[in-house]
């Protein structure tokens, strides 16, 4: 299976046109055989907030200090592919057809994103299906995927261990 994604231009002087994604995984895989990581917290380096996941499926940014829905499960599921999931509430976070970030109650192809290690040590998140990157404003809202491209603060994100959070 592959989709195709348009690469626009970008400051780095990237050109237009299309590049392919291959599905490098099956879509519903068995997550409890697959590379669990720790525990962790995702912070954006735009404003400073935690990605979370609350028990409505709302995404966003959180700064409150002990935040159960900032805790996040990053399994790899194959090379530079992940999925993330919210160690409270269960939910896998997810990109719909118009870039939304949600999270949802079963994992679906819309809850695999390619991990990218950024020079700066900060990591990207990438949709696998859509190819927008997960991103936060400055304001903690979710940042529609359409508005996000390579370069941007809102994209980046460290993860954090919560036991040194």
């Amino acid at each position: 299976v592959q989709e195709h994604c348009l690469a626009s231009t970008t400051p780095s002087g990237m050109s237009e046109g299309e590049v392919t994604v291959f599905q490098l995984v099956p879509v519903t895989p068995d997550l409890s055989k697959l590379g669990q990581r720790s525990l962790i917290k995702l912070y954006c380096r735009n404003g400073g907030h935690h990605l979370r996941i609350l028990p409505d499926g709302t995404v966003n940014g959180g700064m409150r200090e002990n935040d159960p829905y900032e805790t996040l499960r990053l399994t790899s599921v194959s090379a530079g592919m992940v999925v993330i999931k919210g160690e409270t509430t269960g939910r896998y976070l997810a990109m719909n057809k118009n870039g939304l970030l949600y999270g949802s109650q079963t994992l679906n192809e819309e809850c695999y994103f390619l991990e990218n290690f950024e020079e700066n040590n900060y990591n990207t998140y990438r949709s696998q299906k859509y190819c927008w990157y997960v991103a936060l404003k400055r304001n903690g809202q979710p940042k529609l995927g359409p508005s996000t491209h390579s370069g941007q603060k809102a994209i980046l994100f460290l993860p954090r261990s919560t036991s040194n959070v």
